[in-house]
Protein backbone atom coordinates (compact mmCIF):
# COMPACT_ATOMS: atom_id res chain seq x y z
CA UNK A 1 0.00 0.00 0.00
CA UNK A 2 2.85 2.37 0.64
CA UNK A 3 4.30 1.50 -2.56
CA UNK A 4 1.38 2.36 -4.49
CA UNK A 5 0.64 5.83 -2.38
CA UNK A 6 4.81 6.51 -3.24
CA UNK A 7 3.82 6.18 -6.78
CA UNK A 8 0.67 8.15 -6.76
CA UNK A 9 2.81 11.02 -5.42
CA UNK A 10 5.79 10.80 -7.88
CA UNK A 11 4.14 10.95 -11.05
CA UNK A 12 0.91 12.88 -9.87
CA UNK A 13 1.63 15.63 -7.13
CA UNK A 14 5.32 15.63 -7.90
CA UNK A 15 6.24 15.28 -11.38
CA UNK A 16 3.06 16.32 -12.77
CA UNK A 17 2.46 19.50 -10.91
CA UNK A 18 6.18 20.65 -10.63
CA UNK A 19 6.38 20.37 -14.65
CA UNK A 20 3.59 22.61 -15.14
CA UNK A 21 5.57 24.95 -12.64
CA UNK A 22 8.56 24.80 -15.01
CA UNK A 23 6.46 24.97 -17.81
CA UNK A 24 4.26 27.97 -16.94
CA UNK A 25 6.19 30.53 -18.74
CA UNK A 26 6.80 28.29 -22.12
CA UNK A 27 2.77 26.83 -22.20
CA UNK A 28 2.09 31.14 -21.58
CA UNK A 29 4.10 31.89 -24.74
CA UNK A 30 2.40 29.03 -26.49
CA UNK A 31 -0.96 30.21 -25.94
CA UNK A 32 -0.73 33.35 -25.98
CA UNK A 33 -2.22 34.34 -22.41
CA UNK A 34 -2.07 37.30 -20.18
CA UNK A 35 -0.18 38.30 -17.01
CA UNK A 36 -3.38 38.06 -15.29
CA UNK A 37 -4.25 34.72 -16.94
CA UNK A 38 -0.96 33.33 -16.22
CA UNK A 39 -1.57 33.85 -12.41
CA UNK A 40 -4.99 32.81 -12.35
CA UNK A 41 -3.74 29.48 -13.93
CA UNK A 42 -1.13 28.92 -11.76
CA UNK A 43 -4.03 29.70 -9.00
CA UNK A 44 -6.27 27.14 -10.94
CA UNK A 45 -5.22 23.91 -9.37
CA UNK A 46 -5.10 24.85 -5.50
CA UNK A 47 -8.84 26.53 -6.37
CA UNK A 48 -10.27 23.30 -7.23
CA UNK A 49 -9.16 21.33 -4.51
CA UNK A 50 -10.19 24.18 -1.79
CA UNK A 51 -13.77 24.28 -2.55
CA UNK A 52 -13.95 20.08 -2.65
CA UNK A 53 -11.01 18.56 -0.02
CA UNK A 54 -13.32 19.19 3.19
CA UNK A 55 -16.50 17.24 1.83
CA UNK A 56 -14.02 14.17 0.24
CA UNK A 57 -12.19 14.32 3.72
CA UNK A 58 -15.69 13.75 5.42
CA UNK A 59 -16.44 10.87 2.60
CA UNK A 60 -13.24 9.00 3.06
CA UNK A 61 -14.86 8.54 6.86
CA UNK A 62 -17.63 7.07 5.58
CA UNK A 63 -17.33 5.32 2.47
CA UNK A 64 -14.07 2.81 0.80
CA UNK A 65 -10.77 5.11 1.13
CA UNK A 66 -9.42 2.36 -1.73
CA UNK A 67 -12.10 3.39 -4.01
CA UNK A 68 -12.37 6.88 -3.69
CA UNK A 69 -8.07 7.37 -4.19
CA UNK A 70 -8.93 5.04 -7.28
CA UNK A 71 -11.27 6.63 -8.88
CA UNK A 72 -9.53 10.34 -8.06
CA UNK A 73 -6.35 8.88 -9.54
CA UNK A 74 -7.94 7.47 -12.66
CA UNK A 75 -9.72 10.91 -12.97
CA UNK A 76 -6.18 12.61 -12.70
CA UNK A 77 -5.13 10.39 -15.37
CA UNK A 78 -7.68 11.46 -17.84
CA UNK A 79 -7.20 15.26 -17.29
CA UNK A 80 -3.50 15.11 -17.89
CA UNK A 81 -4.43 13.67 -20.71
CA UNK A 82 -6.76 16.27 -22.12
CA UNK A 83 -4.30 19.08 -20.48
CA UNK A 84 -2.16 17.25 -23.26
CA UNK A 85 -4.59 18.46 -26.24
CA UNK A 86 -6.09 21.52 -24.65
CA UNK A 87 -6.35 24.79 -26.53
CA UNK A 88 -7.52 28.06 -24.96
CA UNK A 89 -7.76 29.55 -21.98
CA UNK A 90 -10.97 28.77 -21.01
CA UNK A 91 -10.42 25.08 -21.61
CA UNK A 92 -6.97 24.65 -19.75
CA UNK A 93 -8.43 26.48 -16.81
CA UNK A 94 -10.87 24.34 -16.79
CA UNK A 95 -9.11 21.43 -17.12
CA UNK A 96 -6.67 22.12 -14.61
CA UNK A 97 -8.98 23.02 -12.12
CA UNK A 98 -11.19 19.64 -12.86
CA UNK A 99 -7.33 18.36 -11.95
CA UNK A 100 -7.22 20.12 -8.73
CA UNK A 101 -10.90 18.87 -7.46
CA UNK A 102 -9.62 15.13 -8.16
CA UNK A 103 -6.54 16.19 -6.05
CA UNK A 104 -9.00 17.20 -3.83
CA UNK A 105 -9.92 13.65 -2.91
CA UNK A 106 -6.20 12.05 -3.95
CA UNK A 107 -4.11 13.92 -0.88
CA UNK A 108 -6.62 13.34 1.77
CA UNK A 109 -7.30 9.46 0.74
CA UNK A 110 -3.59 8.99 0.70
CA UNK A 111 -3.09 10.03 4.46
CA UNK A 112 -6.56 7.97 5.55
CA UNK A 113 -5.09 5.30 4.14
CA UNK A 114 -1.79 5.88 6.06
CA UNK A 115 -3.79 6.02 9.19
CA UNK A 116 -5.23 2.72 8.44
CA UNK A 117 -2.11 0.96 7.48
CA UNK A 118 0.59 2.36 9.95
CA UNK A 119 0.37 3.20 13.69
CA UNK A 120 2.02 6.07 15.68
CA UNK A 121 5.41 4.69 15.71
CA UNK A 122 5.36 3.99 12.01
CA UNK A 123 3.52 7.35 11.26
CA UNK A 124 6.50 9.52 11.11
CA UNK A 125 8.50 7.50 8.96
CA UNK A 126 5.71 6.49 6.48
CA UNK A 127 4.52 10.38 6.00
CA UNK A 128 8.24 11.09 5.44
CA UNK A 129 8.22 8.43 2.77
CA UNK A 130 5.13 10.24 0.89
CA UNK A 131 6.58 14.01 1.04
CA UNK A 132 9.78 11.90 -0.43
CA UNK A 133 8.08 10.69 -3.38
CA UNK A 134 7.12 14.02 -4.25
CA UNK A 135 10.58 15.40 -3.75
CA UNK A 136 12.00 12.51 -6.00
CA UNK A 137 9.12 13.25 -8.65
CA UNK A 138 10.20 17.46 -8.27
CA UNK A 139 13.41 16.17 -8.91
CA UNK A 140 13.04 14.68 -12.22
CA UNK A 141 10.65 17.15 -12.83
CA UNK A 142 13.49 20.01 -12.60
CA UNK A 143 16.18 18.14 -13.90
CA UNK A 144 14.48 16.37 -16.90
CA UNK A 145 11.81 18.03 -18.24
CA UNK A 146 13.91 19.80 -21.13
CA UNK A 147 15.23 16.45 -22.21
CA UNK A 148 11.80 14.91 -21.96
CA UNK A 149 10.46 17.31 -24.42
CA UNK A 150 13.18 17.35 -26.53
CA UNK A 151 12.73 13.23 -27.37
CA UNK A 152 9.13 13.29 -27.70
CA UNK A 153 8.61 16.44 -29.44
CA UNK A 154 6.49 18.92 -26.99
CA UNK A 155 5.06 19.07 -23.43
CA UNK A 156 1.63 18.00 -24.50
CA UNK A 157 2.99 14.56 -25.77
CA UNK A 158 4.68 14.14 -22.23
CA UNK A 159 1.48 15.03 -20.61
CA UNK A 160 -0.13 12.67 -22.66
CA UNK A 161 1.93 10.13 -21.57
CA UNK A 162 2.09 11.32 -17.92
CA UNK A 163 -1.55 10.48 -17.89
CA UNK A 164 -1.32 7.00 -19.64
CA UNK A 165 1.07 6.06 -16.47
CA UNK A 166 -1.43 7.54 -14.14
CA UNK A 167 -4.52 5.82 -15.40
CA UNK A 168 -2.55 2.24 -15.77
CA UNK A 169 -0.83 2.35 -11.88
CA UNK A 170 -4.86 3.34 -10.72
CA UNK A 171 -5.51 -0.29 -12.50
CA UNK A 172 -3.05 -1.96 -10.78
CA UNK A 173 -4.19 -0.32 -7.57
CA UNK A 174 -7.79 -1.69 -8.10
CA UNK A 175 -6.60 -5.02 -9.03
CA UNK A 176 -3.49 -5.62 -6.37
CA UNK A 177 -4.38 -2.75 -3.43
CA UNK A 178 -6.28 -3.88 -0.06
CA UNK A 179 -9.31 -2.59 1.41
CA UNK A 180 -9.08 -2.16 5.10
CA UNK A 181 -11.90 -0.02 7.44
CA UNK A 182 -12.26 1.93 10.55
CA UNK A 183 -12.30 -0.95 12.76
CA UNK A 184 -9.19 -2.28 11.84
CA UNK A 185 -7.16 0.67 11.68
CA UNK A 186 -3.58 0.31 12.79
CA UNK A 187 -3.35 3.84 14.24
CA UNK A 188 -6.09 3.58 17.33
CA UNK A 189 -7.85 5.91 19.23
CA UNK A 190 -7.55 5.91 23.22
CA UNK A 191 -10.66 7.81 23.94
CA UNK A 192 -13.17 7.69 20.97
CA UNK A 193 -15.74 4.85 20.33
CA UNK A 194 -18.47 4.01 17.83
CA UNK A 195 -20.76 6.35 19.46
CA UNK A 196 -18.69 8.93 19.19
CA UNK A 197 -18.22 9.15 15.52
CA UNK A 198 -20.54 10.10 12.57
CA UNK A 199 -20.33 12.87 9.63
CA UNK A 200 -21.30 16.13 12.02
CA UNK A 201 -19.95 14.18 14.99
CA UNK A 202 -16.44 14.19 13.15
CA UNK A 203 -16.80 17.67 12.20
CA UNK A 204 -18.26 19.12 15.61
CA UNK A 205 -14.90 16.60 17.32
CA UNK A 206 -12.30 18.05 15.39
CA UNK A 207 -13.29 21.86 15.44
CA UNK A 208 -13.06 21.98 19.54
CA UNK A 209 -9.53 21.21 19.46
CA UNK A 210 -7.59 23.74 19.91
CA UNK A 211 -4.73 21.67 18.47
CA UNK A 212 -6.14 21.01 15.81
CA UNK A 213 -6.08 24.73 14.82
CA UNK A 214 -2.52 24.80 15.50
CA UNK A 215 -0.79 22.78 13.69
CA UNK A 216 -3.48 23.10 10.89
CA UNK A 217 -2.28 27.00 10.80
CA UNK A 218 1.11 25.92 11.33
CA UNK A 219 0.76 23.73 8.16
CA UNK A 220 -1.11 26.60 5.59
CA UNK A 221 2.14 29.11 6.43
CA UNK A 222 4.39 26.61 5.49
CA UNK A 223 3.32 25.00 2.50
CA UNK A 224 1.24 27.59 1.37
CA UNK A 225 4.22 30.20 0.98
CA UNK A 226 6.52 27.05 -0.12
CA UNK A 227 3.87 26.12 -2.66
CA UNK A 228 3.01 29.66 -4.00
CA UNK A 229 6.40 30.24 -4.72
CA UNK A 230 7.10 26.87 -6.42
CA UNK A 231 4.53 27.73 -8.89
CA UNK A 232 5.66 31.64 -9.87
CA UNK A 233 9.39 30.80 -9.34
CA UNK A 234 10.07 29.49 -12.46
CA UNK A 235 8.70 31.97 -14.04
CA UNK A 236 10.80 34.71 -12.09
CA UNK A 237 13.78 32.59 -12.89
CA UNK A 238 13.37 32.31 -16.34
CA UNK A 239 12.16 35.58 -17.28
CA UNK A 240 13.44 38.13 -14.59
CA UNK A 241 16.57 36.57 -13.71
CA UNK A 242 17.32 35.42 -17.38
CA UNK A 243 17.62 31.37 -16.38
CA UNK A 244 16.83 28.26 -19.22
CA UNK A 245 14.47 25.90 -18.28
CA UNK A 246 17.02 23.39 -17.17
CA UNK A 247 19.02 26.35 -14.78
CA UNK A 248 16.02 27.88 -12.92
CA UNK A 249 14.78 23.62 -12.18
CA UNK A 250 18.12 22.97 -10.96
CA UNK A 251 17.77 26.16 -8.23
CA UNK A 252 14.76 23.73 -6.99
CA UNK A 253 16.36 20.31 -7.50
CA UNK A 254 19.02 21.45 -5.04
CA UNK A 255 16.28 21.83 -2.47
CA UNK A 256 14.12 18.97 -3.86
CA UNK A 257 17.18 16.49 -3.13
CA UNK A 258 18.24 17.81 0.68
CA UNK A 259 13.96 17.41 1.27
CA UNK A 260 13.94 14.21 0.12
CA UNK A 261 16.78 13.02 2.11
CA UNK A 262 15.40 14.37 5.32
CA UNK A 263 12.29 13.33 4.70
CA UNK A 264 13.49 9.72 5.66
CA UNK A 265 16.57 10.12 8.05
CA UNK A 266 15.01 12.66 9.89
CA UNK A 267 12.32 10.56 11.43
CA UNK A 268 14.48 7.68 11.70
CA UNK A 269 17.13 10.26 13.24
CA UNK A 270 14.15 11.61 15.79
CA UNK A 271 13.48 7.73 16.94
CA UNK A 272 17.39 7.30 17.80
CA UNK A 273 16.95 10.95 19.52
CA UNK A 274 13.85 10.33 21.37
CA UNK A 275 10.46 11.81 20.76
CA UNK A 276 10.47 14.50 23.46
CA UNK A 277 13.51 16.60 21.41
CA UNK A 278 10.84 16.14 18.07
CA UNK A 279 9.15 19.52 18.71
CA UNK A 280 12.14 21.54 19.48
CA UNK A 281 13.72 20.28 16.15
CA UNK A 282 10.76 21.00 14.03
CA UNK A 283 10.29 24.37 15.48
CA UNK A 284 14.38 25.46 14.99
CA UNK A 285 14.40 23.75 11.48
CA UNK A 286 11.29 26.26 10.95
CA UNK A 287 12.60 29.59 12.45
CA UNK A 288 15.75 28.37 9.64
CA UNK A 289 13.90 27.73 6.50
CA UNK A 290 12.60 31.38 5.38
CA UNK A 291 15.53 32.96 6.90
CA UNK A 292 17.64 31.11 4.43
CA UNK A 293 15.29 31.66 1.50
CA UNK A 294 15.09 35.36 2.06
CA UNK A 295 18.22 35.51 2.11
CA UNK A 296 19.23 33.68 -1.22
CA UNK A 297 16.63 35.20 -3.14
CA UNK A 298 17.75 38.42 -2.13
CA UNK A 299 21.57 37.61 -2.99
CA UNK A 300 20.96 37.66 -6.39
CA UNK A 301 23.54 35.07 -7.02
CA UNK A 302 23.05 32.00 -8.75
CA UNK A 303 25.92 30.03 -6.77
CA UNK A 304 24.52 30.96 -3.32
CA UNK A 305 20.92 30.58 -4.06
CA UNK A 306 21.19 27.11 -4.93
CA UNK A 307 23.52 26.66 -1.38
CA UNK A 308 20.72 28.35 0.68
CA UNK A 309 17.76 25.85 -1.10
CA UNK A 310 19.71 23.08 -0.09
CA UNK A 311 20.37 23.97 3.31
CA UNK A 312 16.77 25.13 3.15
CA UNK A 313 15.70 21.63 2.00
CA UNK A 314 17.29 20.00 4.51
CA UNK A 315 15.62 21.85 7.57
CA UNK A 316 12.09 22.09 5.29
CA UNK A 317 12.34 18.03 5.07
CA UNK A 318 12.20 18.21 9.23
CA UNK A 319 9.37 20.85 9.37
CA UNK A 320 7.29 19.95 6.71
CA UNK A 321 5.18 16.61 7.71
CA UNK A 322 5.09 17.63 11.55
CA UNK A 323 2.49 19.59 11.28
CA UNK A 324 0.20 16.44 9.74
CA UNK A 325 1.95 13.99 12.41
CA UNK A 326 1.12 15.90 15.36
CA UNK A 327 -2.31 16.50 13.91
CA UNK A 328 -2.81 12.13 13.49
CA UNK A 329 -1.68 11.66 16.25
CA UNK A 330 -4.49 13.41 18.48
CA UNK A 331 -6.50 11.12 20.58
CA UNK A 332 -9.53 13.13 19.23
CA UNK A 333 -8.26 12.35 15.77
CA UNK A 334 -6.24 9.34 15.12
CA UNK A 335 -7.59 6.95 12.66
CA UNK A 336 -11.31 7.26 12.33
CA UNK A 337 -11.19 10.95 12.26
CA UNK A 338 -8.21 11.28 10.11
CA UNK A 339 -10.20 11.50 6.98
CA UNK A 340 -12.20 14.47 8.15
CA UNK A 341 -9.28 15.74 10.10
CA UNK A 342 -7.10 15.83 6.67
CA UNK A 343 -9.62 17.68 4.57
CA UNK A 344 -10.22 20.60 7.10
CA UNK A 345 -6.53 20.65 7.47
CA UNK A 346 -5.72 20.74 3.79
CA UNK A 347 -8.83 22.65 2.60
CA UNK A 348 -6.99 25.54 5.09
CA UNK A 349 -3.77 24.88 3.17
CA UNK A 350 -5.47 25.77 -0.28
CA UNK A 351 -6.87 28.58 0.41
CA UNK A 352 -3.59 29.84 1.71
CA UNK A 353 -1.82 28.20 -1.58
CA UNK A 354 -4.64 29.99 -4.30
CA UNK A 355 -4.51 33.69 -1.82
CA UNK A 356 -0.69 33.72 -1.97
CA UNK A 357 -0.48 32.69 -5.29
CA UNK A 358 -2.61 35.55 -6.50
CA UNK A 359 -0.63 38.08 -4.19
CA UNK A 360 2.46 36.74 -5.82
CA UNK A 361 1.19 37.09 -9.38
CA UNK A 362 -0.33 40.40 -8.38
CA UNK A 363 2.95 41.97 -7.04
CA UNK A 364 4.65 40.70 -9.49
CA UNK A 365 2.54 41.74 -12.39
CA UNK A 366 2.21 45.45 -10.70
CA UNK A 367 5.53 45.75 -9.01
CA UNK A 368 7.48 48.96 -10.41
CA UNK A 369 9.65 49.30 -7.70
CA UNK A 370 10.41 45.87 -6.25
CA UNK A 371 13.09 42.98 -7.94
CA UNK A 372 11.49 39.65 -7.81
CA UNK A 373 14.16 38.66 -4.87
CA UNK A 374 12.45 41.50 -2.97
CA UNK A 375 8.97 40.36 -3.69
CA UNK A 376 9.87 36.56 -3.25
CA UNK A 377 11.21 37.73 0.34
CA UNK A 378 8.48 39.24 1.21
CA UNK A 379 6.51 36.65 0.63
CA UNK A 380 8.51 33.94 2.52
CA UNK A 381 8.37 36.26 6.11
CA UNK A 382 5.25 34.44 5.87
CA UNK A 383 6.66 31.26 6.87
CA UNK A 384 7.66 32.55 10.39
CA UNK A 385 4.00 32.03 11.36
CA UNK A 386 4.23 28.28 11.56
CA UNK A 387 6.91 27.56 14.13
CA UNK A 388 5.11 30.43 16.06
CA UNK A 389 1.76 28.42 16.10
CA UNK A 390 3.83 25.56 17.28
CA UNK A 391 5.50 27.13 20.15
CA UNK A 392 1.72 28.36 20.94
CA UNK A 393 0.58 23.97 21.19
CA UNK A 394 3.77 23.92 23.18
CA UNK A 395 2.45 26.72 26.20
CA UNK A 396 -0.91 24.82 25.49
CA UNK A 397 0.34 21.37 26.29
CA UNK A 398 1.73 22.38 29.49
CA UNK A 399 -0.72 24.73 30.96
CA UNK A 400 -3.01 21.24 30.34
CA UNK A 401 -0.31 18.99 32.00
CA UNK A 402 0.24 21.63 34.60
CA UNK A 403 -4.24 22.08 35.43
CA UNK A 404 -4.07 17.85 35.25
CA UNK A 405 -1.63 18.19 38.23
CA UNK A 406 -3.25 20.11 39.91
CA UNK A 407 -6.30 18.08 39.87
CA UNK A 408 -5.01 15.33 40.70
CA UNK A 409 -3.03 16.57 43.67
CA UNK A 410 -6.26 18.40 45.00
CA UNK A 411 -7.70 14.32 44.40
CA UNK A 412 -4.93 12.87 46.43
CA UNK A 413 -5.56 15.46 49.56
Amino acid sequence: MLGFLCLFYFLIYGFTNQTFNLLLGTITADMGWTDVQRTAMASAMPSGMLWFVFVAGTLLDKFSAKKILGSAIVLSGLLTILRGQAHGFSLFFTIIFLFGVASAFFLPACVKILSLWFDQDELMFTNGCLFASISIGMIVANLFTAQIIAVLGSWRIMYIFTGIGSVLIAAAFFIFGKERKNEDASLKSSILTAADLGFWKNIKGIMKVPFVWFYTMANMFFLSTLFAANALGQYIYQSDWGLSITASGRVHAFSNIATMSAFVFVPLIIGKMGRKHFMKIIIICGIFVPVLKIAGHLSYNYIFLCATMFLSGILGGAAMPAPRVLLLQLPEVSGPRAGTAMGFYQTIERIGIAGITAVLGTLISLNGTLRTGEILGLVFLLQFFSPFFLILSVFLIRKTRAKADAAQQVQQK
